[in-house]
């Protein structure tokens, strides 16, 4: 039993990217948008590690790709780089001179699960979490503190509107497949 505090967490269904020069975008994605938004409203300088997840990533990007290269036989290097899963993040990393080291994950439907799960399970750390797909929820979850409980055991994975349920005080347990977050 792993014991954590959710600091603070941002659901984004208002995307703001206000704060970005204008040049900067008008070259992001949706997606690019979803994660800028929700970083910057939840990322903090003492933050240890960022793990960013994703389950579709930017499949549009790829899609757009592999149209251009079915009709020019090439590839645009520009969307290409920012074709990458992790593209997102770097950038927001760059743009903020964040040093700190980040993790980029997809794991299909559990890939909000695999993003708890990395961050709950570092010892003495402090992490920013960032899920985006189709709306970003950005947590600072940190290792020292309590008020919620992982338990390992075996079940379905709720869906993501009960974890945005489970954030927002509406249910007490919110199960990951390989375990359930409760509040204590």
């Amino acid at each position: 039993m792993n014991t954590f505090s959710i600091e603070k967490y941002h659901i984004t269904d208002n995307i703001d990217v206000s704060f970005l020069p204008m040049l900067v975008r008008r070259k992001l994605s949706k997606l690019d948008k979803i994660v800028f938004s929700t970083l910057n409203k939840i990322y903090e300088n003492d933050v240890d590690k960022i793990v960013f997840s994703s389950e579709n990533g930017e499949f549009d990007r790829l899609k757009e790709m592999i149209e251009q290269y079915q009709s020019e036989n090439m590839v645009s290097p520009i969307k290409f780089s920012s074709s990458v899963h992790n593209y997102s993040v770097s950038a927001f990393s760059q743009l903020n001179k964040i040093t700190n080291s980040y993790t980029a994950i997809s794991a299909g439907k559990e890939s909000l699960a695999s993003a708890l799960m990395t961050a709950i399970i570092q010892p003495d750390k402090k992490t920013c979490v960032c899920y985006a797909d189709n709306i970003g929820i950005g947590l600072i979850i940190s290792t020292q503190g309590s008020g919620y409980e992982f338990i390992q055991t075996h079940g379905a994975l709720d869906s993501l509107d009960d974890f945005i349920r489970f954030l927002k005080g509406f249910k007490n347990s919110w199960s990951m497949g390989y375990g359930v977050i409760k509040r204590v």
